[in-house]
């Protein structure tokens, strides 16, 4: 991962396990090549929960640089980023504006 940077939010080692439990974590930040990218990484399971609740009410479900991974560990977003930047995805991803 030596061209990739995670910026994980503030405090996040403290609340670490709590993320894993509810299965979404927003505002990681991975540094691809000098582009920054703010993510949104959720689990199978919360995501499909939060899209039902978004589609009951008529709604649509959007987030913008959505990343599933099987569970939402440290470990588990860093090889998700990895395999994106390998597998040459990373221009799927929108980089943050400035």
């Amino acid at each position: 991962m030596s061209n990739i940077v995670l910026e994980f939010p503030p405090g996040f080692e403290d609340y670490e396990r709590e993320v894993e439990a509810k299965g979404w974590l927003p505002g990681v930040v991975a540094v691809i090549q000098g582009h920054r990218y703010t993510l949104t990484v959720y689990d199978p399971a919360r995501l499909t929960q939060d899209v039902h609740e978004a589609l009951k009410g008529g709604s649509v479900f959007l987030e913008r640089n959505l990343v599933v991974v099987a569970a939402v560990t440290r470990e588990r977003i860093a090889a998700a980023i990895q395999e994106i930047v390998q597998t040459g995805r990373a221009s799927d991803l929108r980089p943050d504006p400035g």
